[in-house]
């Protein structure tokens, strides 16, 4: 099995620059993300190294999203051709999922990988409050609030938006069910 992150070396910048694999599967960081972690940079001279922490647990945020897309693919037997990052979005590329249901899976999938890291986050300072860290208290923020607020808002049932796809989850298993009753012999 492939090593679940691996970094690319050299890291060659071009239009889409590959920064490594996840899961053996090569992942790209669009131009724009460095134009814009510069802007963002040259904006806040004050606390570069903070920014720095705050724009990687963002770009994490993401990351975490498109590696739960991943690997729910792969463990339905699709295979999976890149995961992309942009400024505000990301993207699995992967093949067509055997069923309605399976796509469904794989698009709750990346919701759930952000749910895994935010909720103990945000359980944490529901239970012990903020540190006196400051930028332990980002992570908080960002991997924990932020992230699960983009997963819930990724749930709209509007295009391009996992919701449009993962809502379907419960056609598709009545869909499975029914067909489970009307030929009983074919699923045991």
């Amino acid at each position: 099995m492939a090593p679940l992150f691996k970094l690319a070396n050299p890291i060659r910048f071009d239009k889409k620059t590959k920064i490594g694999q996840v899961r053996g599967v090569d992942a790209f960081v669009h131009w724009t993300v460095f134009l814009v972690a510069a802007v963002i940079l040259a904006g806040v001279l004050r606390r570069p190294g903070l920014t720095l922490l705050g724009l990687a647990a963002y770009w994490g945020v993401l990351l975490v999203h498109e590696t739960g897309h991943l690997i729910a693919a792969q463990r339905l037997g699709c295979q999976v051709f890149s995961i992309e990052l942009y400024p505000i979005f990301g993207i699995t590329r992967f093949g067509t999922p055997w069923s309605r249901l399976d796509h469904c899976k794989i698009a709750w999938a990346g919701v759930l990988a952000q749910a895994v890291v935010a909720v103990p986050l945000v359980a944490w300072v529901a239970v012990f409050g903020y540190t006196r860290f400051e930028a332990l208290n980002m992570l908080f923020a960002i991997l924990g609030f932020f992230s699960l607020g983009v997963a819930i808002f990724n749930l709209l049932p509007a295009p391009p938006l996992d919701g449009a796809t993962a809502w379907g989850i419960f056609p598709a298993l009545l869909a499975q069910r029914r067909s489970r009753d009307t030929n009983p012999r074919k699923y045991r």
